[in-house]
C-alpha cells in the first residue's frame, strides 16, 4: 500500500512539474515574441517603431496584432520554431551586447527581406487565402501562380507589409540621410 501511495505521489509530482515547466516555457516564449521585447534592444528600435505604425502592428483595423515571431520565425513546425527562436535569439543577443550592432547595414538587409520573413507565417494568419482566392476573381488571378508553384516569389515580394515607413525610421534612429521615400 505504501509503495502504491509513493508511486502515485511521484507520478503526481512529475505531472505537476511537467505542467509547470510547460507553462513557464509557454509564458517565456510569448513574452519574448512581441514588439515591446524585440524593441528593447537599441538596434531594433526603428523596426519596433515602424511595426507599430503598420496594419499588422499597432494600426490594425481588425484588432489583431501580429507578434514579431509570427513573421520572423517559421510557423510550419514547432521544432523548427523553437530551434530558430533559440538560434536567432542567441545570435541577436551576442551581436547586440558583445560584438555590437553598430556595423549592421539595415538598408542592405532590407534588400534580402525574404530571408528574414517566413511564408509559413503569412499563410498561418491568412490560412483561407487559397479558398478565398478561388471565390474572388481578382484574388484568384493574383495568387493562382503562387499556389500552383509556377512563380518563384514570396509573399513579401508582392506585399510590402509589416513595417510602415521603415526607411525613415532607420534614418531617424541611426542618423543617416534618407535614400528614398517609401511606405514600408
Amino acid at each position: 500500500m505504501r509503495r502504491t501511495i509513493k508511486l502515485i505521489l511521484i507520478l503526481a509530482l512529475l505531472g505537476l512539474g511537467s505542467l509547470l515547466a510547460w507553462a513557464a516555457t509557454d509564458t517565456a516564449l510569448h513574452i519574448t515574441s512581441d514588439a515591446q521585447f524585440c524593441g528593447s534592444c537599441h538596434s531594433m528600435k526603428p523596426m519596433q517603431t515602424s511595426f507599430l505604425q503598420s496594419s499588422h502592428g499597432g494600426l490594425s483595423t481588425t484588432g489583431t496584432q501580429a507578434l514579431c515571431t509570427d513573421c520572423h520565425l517559421p510557423q510550419d513546425s514547432y521544432t523548427d520554431y523553437l530551434y530558430m527562436k533559440a538560434r536567432n535569439g542567441a545570435w541577436d543577443l551576442f551581436k547586440e551586447f558583445v560584438l555590437g550592432a553598430d556595423d549592421v547595414d539595415w538598408h542592405a538587409k532590407r534588400e534580402r527581406a525574404n530571408e528574414y520573413v517566413y511564408e509559413s507565417g503569412c499563410l498561418k494568419c491568412h490560412n483561407d487565402l487559397q479558398r478565398g482566392s478561388e471565390r474572388s476573381s481578382k484574388q484568384f488571378v493574383a495568387h493562382k501562380p503562387y499556389f500552383l508553384g509556377t512563380v518563384n516569389k514570396t509573399c513579401i515580394d508582392c506585399h510590402q507589409v509589416g513595417h510602415s515607413e521603415l526607411t525613415q525610421a532607420l534614418n531617424r534612429h541611426f542618423g543617416t540621410q534618407p535614400e528614398a521615400t517609401d511606405n514600408n
